[in-house]
């Protein structure tokens, strides 16, 4: 598998919350970084369950999908759960190593509102 359906097969599992299923995806000892909040995971297992303590009915839309000059790939995830009030774009770097992921680092952001002060500044899609 390269290394973008490899991602786009990680966004799939996580959508369906098969967070199991998605440990092969990775090295055992990934290292997931969170810059964000100052998280980081340092092996499969950390991140598989904090991800199953998140629970079911995440939908992980993937917006884009690039791999970069050195290799690594980048997608950008619009994350939503129904009845949820806050949804996120999640902006993660994945690192390859013998066709799996081996560091995965992702910027996380709220889906916000215009501020007030930009409101003669900037229109609203």
């Amino acid at each position: 598998m390269n290394k973008m359906a490899h991602v786009n097969q990680l966004w799939t599992l996580f959508s369906d919350a098969q967070y199991e299923e998605a440990k092969g995806l990775f090295a055992p000892n990934v290292r997931v970084t969170w810059p964000t909040s100052r998280e980081y995971y340092e092996t499969v297992d950390a991140f598989i369950a904090v991800n199953e303590v998140f629970g079911e009915h995440w939908t992980f839309e993937i917006v884009a999908l690039e791999e970069t000059l050195s290799g690594k790939v980048m997608s950008v995830v619009y994350v939503t759960k129904p009845g949820w009030p806050d949804s996120f774009y999640a902006t993660s770097i994945f690192t390859f190593a013998e066709n799996v992921i081996v560091s995965m680092d992702t910027f996380w952001a709220f889906e916000d509102k215009q501020p007030e002060w930009r409101k003669e500044l900037s229109k609203v899609y």
